[in-house]
């Protein structure tokens, strides 16, 4: 399963229609897939605001090489998947969803599956069935049932399938609508033409195609074959299609071999002519157009559609077909003829009517072709767009909603796993893997000591106390005896001479501090606290940033060391140190600490709204609303999060550099308004809290998911027209620590409406 980042706009006009379709897709040979592409081309043309973004589902043991309309892959059987592609689409710009129902192409019991993706869907959604029963199971039913909840309306093929949802599936008409099986737009009048062209000329020729297996019955009408033969000579039988993928994995070819030993026992061998392969739409019309006769011998009365059937009308083909449901309706008053299930005899005479009477054939020829104009693809795609802006008027989902999903993703450290091995967490990517070549740095294990510390609060899980040790025994190893840390390692485990940065120190800081607070046993708690405590023992004359990161991590371990002396004394000279920096250089038109706005500033707010919080500092709290709302001036436009670029910053006085704008910084920002909120109570620190976190989701400048819900990796940054393709630790993690502070505050409100409902009750 993958997530393929495209260029999409985050926001769209009235006239722009952005349509996910979720089905299978070629080159997955499967006839839904080819009706997901031709419904999705058709929507096109029908309309010229429309964009199409298709989810593809893959079958269990195949990988298919899409083309660029497919941005995201749905494995069959793997459940959270599906939840996944919900999460996709809700933080897209799409409008509405598209589903192709098949109960074999989901997972789940009888395709169930399905339901997790449209109970977690924010978007209004549409399902066309392609099957419905007569006597359907009671899970199949259920399934029907529950997407007729959860779809604002169901699209079928035929007036039958309205009639058996209202019998079988309780499933009322009213939100049930009928729309014809799209065919190619084709010219009736060219069988002489094709004919030729197959090498059939002058040859009276009969048609089968579709995806071969024993259902479709082809033995029937081999078997009909000798005695017409007999009184037509010039007749061939043309079988054109592969075997059905699911079939060939199960039993090969033994359906195929069959019938073609069946031929030779019965000397068809000059009458008969298999064409084992998936043909492309354009070579499928010629050989359509090439028919006399299209045959559907299928041997299953409950069939409610058959694309075969329409395509075969729509090229001017006389049909004659066993009557199933879907051919019961389209051949009826005269365009077509029936024959019994299995009955070859049947078959022999409806086909030797027609080729005795050329008028006869004339005439259902011209019925069905006249009746299959109102299934040409053009007019199916206006049908579609008509209903499509019919429930969008309609929805229930309002527009605001739909473009600010309330879900979050789910938790997942897919991509930090790939990224960590035994010594440490690899710096760099290409793509989503690991690049080796640039080793490792305390920066980003710090980073991941963090993620884990707080995923394990939430997970409990044995691989993040498997993270948390690898991450703090690579601290452990590169700290040196005075405290400072030697940042970078190279792959073969060589540590750099030289002590890295102030920033390196704090960041160490704040994650030993936090593992201090939140160590999963006691033995992890004592290192972290002991390599603590060495590198306090440094003086700490840092700057902004360096400054505000030992804040962070002083304030999370005085939370288990209240009574550290030098800890609250380094905290208060490092928080002093801060707030004069900021008295110095601020003014009415630069509310800022520096001359100016570079990498994680958001960070220096939150420094001080944690130490206001730990010690009531008034002061230290309207320098961090201040300060934090100057950044709200300059990164906030049109609800959206637009970061200062690291290609170039901004300097006071000139431009906000655009391109370039970093994870990092966005995480930065998502806990500084967390913390602002805590502080104040303002529930407007709580929605630039969810902005800022949707940046990673697309809603930012150029409207792009930075978040890869395949990988659960995050691109390393936002350039002036596309995303950067890589997936590195530092974005990662970055991601991670923003989803975490997210899932908290959902956690503490929820416990908050509790004890609140408790106290009311007690009341």
């Amino acid at each position: 399963m993958r997530s393929l980042q495209r260029n999409q706009r985050g926001r769209h006009s009235n006239d722009e229609l952005p349509i996910a379709f979720v089905g299978t897709y070629p080159p997955q040979r499967c006839g839904i897939g080819t009706f997901t592409r031709d419904l999705s081309d058709a929507v096109i043309s029908a309309n010229e605001g429309v964009r199409a973004t298709v989810l593809a589902m893959n079958d269990a043991d195949s990988a298919y090489e899409h083309p660029e309309r497919v941005r995201f892959e749905i494995r069959q059987g793997v459940r959270g998947d599906y939840v996944r592609a919900a999460d996709f689409v809700n933080y897209s710009d799409t409008r509405m969803v598209s589903i192709q129902h098949e109960y074999g192409i989901f997972g789940g019991k009888d395709g169930a599956y399905i339901l997790d993706f449209l109970a977690e869907l924010r978007k209004p959604s549409i399902a066309t069935l392609h099957t419905v029963l007569d006597l359907p199971t009671a899970s199949q039913r259920l399934v029907v049932q529950k997407m007729s909840e959860r779809c604002e309306c169901l699209v079928v093929m035929s007036h039958l399938a309205v009639d058996l949802l209202e019998k079988s599936y309780d499933i009322p008409p009213e939100i049930t609508h009928v729309i014809p099986h799209g065919i190619p737009d084709m010219l009736a009048d060219e069988r002489d033409v094709n004919k030729a062209k197959f090498g059939v000329a002058g040859k009276r020729v009969l048609l089968t195609f579709g995806l071969i297996s024993p259902a479709k019955g082809i033995e029937v009408l081999i078997r009909a074959l000798p005695k017409l033969v007999a009184e037509f000579p010039d007749l061939i039988y043309l079988v054109v299609g592969a075997t059905h993928p699911a079939i060939k994995r199960r039993l090969g070819e033994e359906y195929r071999h069959s019938l073609k030993r069946e031929v030779e026992s019965l000397d068809l061998r000059d009458h008969v002519v298999f064409r084992d392969q998936f043909v492309d739409d354009d070579e499928l019309c010629r050989y359509l157009q090439a028919a006399d006769i299209y045959i559907t011998p299928y041997l299953d009365e409950a069939q409610i559609t058959s694309g075969t059937l329409a395509y075969a009308m729509g090229s001017g083909a006389a049909p004659v077909s066993t009557p199933y449901w879907y051919a019961k309706e389209l051949l009826a008053e005269g365009r077509g003829h029936l024959f019994g299930f299995g009955d070859a005899e049947g078959l022999g005479d409806a086909l030797r009517m027609l080729l005795r009477n050329p008028v006869e054939m004339a005439r259902s020829q011209r019925l069905a072709y006249a009746f299959a104009r109102q299934m040409i693809w053009p007019k199916v795609g206006e049908d579609y767009v008509e209903l499509i802006h019919r429930v969008l008027r309609e929805a229930v989902v309002p527009e605001a909603a739909a473009l600010l999903p309330r879900s979050i993703p789910d938790l997942r450290l897919d991509h930090l796993i790939r990224m960590t091995d035994d010594t440490g967490l690899l710096q760099h990517a290409a793509h989503s893997v690991p690049d080796r070549r640039f080793g490792y740095c305390v920066d980003d294990n710090a980073r991941g000591l963090l993620v884990a510390l707080l995923a394990q609060r939430v997970t409990g899980l044995g691989e993040t106390i498997r993270l948390i040790t690898t991450y703090l025994s690579y601290l452990h190893h590169s700290q040196c005896e005075d405290g400072h840390f030697r940042n970078f390692m190279d792959f073969r485990r060589n540590l750099d001479r030289e002590p890295g940065s102030e920033d390196c120190v704090g960041r160490a800081l704040w994650a030993l501090g936090l593992a201090v607070e939140l160590a999963p046993d006691e033995g992890h708690r004592l290192l972290a606290k002991r390599m603590f405590d060495r590198s306090m023992t440094l003086p700490l004359t840092f700057g902004p940033r360096g400054s505000a990161l030992g804040i962070l991590g002083l304030d999370n371990y005085l939370r288990s060391e209240p009574d550290n002396k030098l800890a609250s004394e380094t905290l208060e000279s490092l928080a002093a140190k801060l707030i004069f920096r900021f008295e110095e250089e601020a003014d009415e038109t630069w509310r800022w600490f520096e001359p100016d706005l570079t990498y994680k500033n958001a960070l220096l707010p939150l420094a001080l709204f944690a130490f206001s919080k730990r010690t009531g500092d008034k002061t230290a709290l309207r320098v961090a609303c201040d300060s934090l709302a100057f950044l709200e001036e300059i990164c906030f436009s049109d609800g959206h999060l637009q970061l200062v670029g690291n290609a170039g910053w901004h300097v006071r006085g000139g431009e906000c550099a655009i391109a370039d704008e970093q994870p990092i910084d966005a995480a930065a920002f998502v806990l500084a308004f967390r913390a602002a909120y805590d502080a104040t109570g303002d529930r407007r620190y709580r929605s630039r809290m969810r902005e800022s976190f949707e940046w990673f989701l697309g809603a930012n400048r150029l409207g792009l998911s930075l978040y890869d819900f395949s990988t659960a990796g995050c691109h390393d940054g936002l350039g002036v027209n596309a995303v950067n393709e890589n997936q590195g630790a530092e974005s990662v993690v970055s991601f991670l620590i923003a989803l975490l502070a997210m899932l908290g505050l959902a956690s503490d409100e929820l416990a908050r409406e509790h004890v609140e409902t408790d106290v009311s009750s007690t009341e």
